[in-house]
């Protein structure tokens, strides 16, 4: 009997030792996907924020500052501006989802001389080129600077007969400011060279994500050059913002962005001259970096070709 009740006695712990390690597993099953989960959600958040959120940073006394990093008082680009409503996709032309929308079409065009509008221009074969991009990482604790990269996009400049343009198309690694600085770009250099856009198709696709305005000059000098056929020496790297009347206004992380430039093998780099430059020299000199300030879309033309800013025959 009292055997018969220490065997029953043994059945039941052990019926309990196997319940509690089914909870144990279950609990390491159910926590291991958690952490799974939470590290998949920090990766993408921090994926979606690897290229530079876009910073406004007011300057007594001068123009705002547009910066790829954080400051006192700086404040987000996104909270203060509107961007551009267009969806970016790499669709085929014939697809709506990667074109203009109508409104924003609208105003391009309404920023276009009247004179202008009455000149139907003449067409032209597609221009294919290449442009280098500098694009910078989140600073990081314990880092003296984040991350940089450089890479090559390919822009795409052609003809569109109906008049019912522009036609802006990109890819999905073109992010939300840097797409509002490609189509200031589009509407600024066919200003300048005295193109109707209304008759323009203007494509870029980039290898990695880009985010931030910093990339708006080399955009701008880029249509031109296609517009005017002009080649962008191969040497050259730019780094600055393009702004409406034609500026090129300053970005940070200008040394970073340097190193990005040398590991594209590019021995000048284009900068605005909003800010105190004058370390880059030194930096470009270890570098064998040449450091060319410019002010306006003029100057920076004039610096990536060798050729005047001027007027489309």
């Amino acid at each position: 009997m009292l055997s018969d009740r220490f065997q029953l006695q043994y059945v039941l712990e052990a019926k309990v030792y196997v319940a509690e390690d089914l909870l144990k597993r279950q609990h390491v099953q159910r926590l291991a996907a958690l952490l799974f989960l939470a590290s998949f959600i920090v990766n993408d958040a921090s994926l979606d924020s690897a290229w530079a959120d876009t910073w406004v940073c007011p300057r007594p006394g001068q123009s705002d500052l547009y910066t790829d990093r954080s400051g006192p008082g700086c404040r987000p680009l996104g909270e203060v501006k509107t961007y551009l409503p267009v969806t970016i996709s790499p669709a085929p032309k014939s697809s709506q989802g990667g074109n203009l929308s109508p409104s924003v079409a609208n105003n391009i065009s309404s920023d276009v001389p009247q004179q202008q509008q009455s000149r139907k221009p003449s067409p032209f074969s597609d221009v294919s080129l290449s442009l280098p991009l500098l694009s910078v990482g989140q600073d990081k604790v314990g880092f003296i600077t984040g991350s940089w990269t450089g890479f090559v996009a390919q822009l795409m400049v052609g003809y569109k007969a109906d008049g019912k343009g522009p036609e802006i198309l990109g890819d999905s690694n073109l992010l939300p400011a840097s797409v509002h600085s490609f189509h200031t770009a589009v509407a600024v250099a066919s200003r300048a060279v005295g193109y109707d856009p209304r008759y323009l198709t203007v494509r870029i696709l980039v290898p990695s994500r880009l985010n931030g305005p910093s990339a708006g000059g080399i955009f701008a000098v880029g249509i031109a050059s296609a517009l005017l056929g002009d080649p962008i020496r191969q040497d050259v790297c730019m780094s600055g913002t393009i702004e409406p009347d034609a500026e090129i206004h300053p970005v940070g992380r200008l040394v970073d962005k340097m190193n990005a430039c040398r590991d594209l093998k590019k021995t000048t780099m284009i900068v605005p001259d909003g800010l105190d430059n004058s370390h880059l020299n030194f930096t470009g000199a270890e570098r064998s970096i040449q450091v060319i300030q410019v002010h306006t879309l003029a100057e920076a033309y004039s610096a990536a070709t060798g050729r005047i800013l001027r007027q489309v025959p």
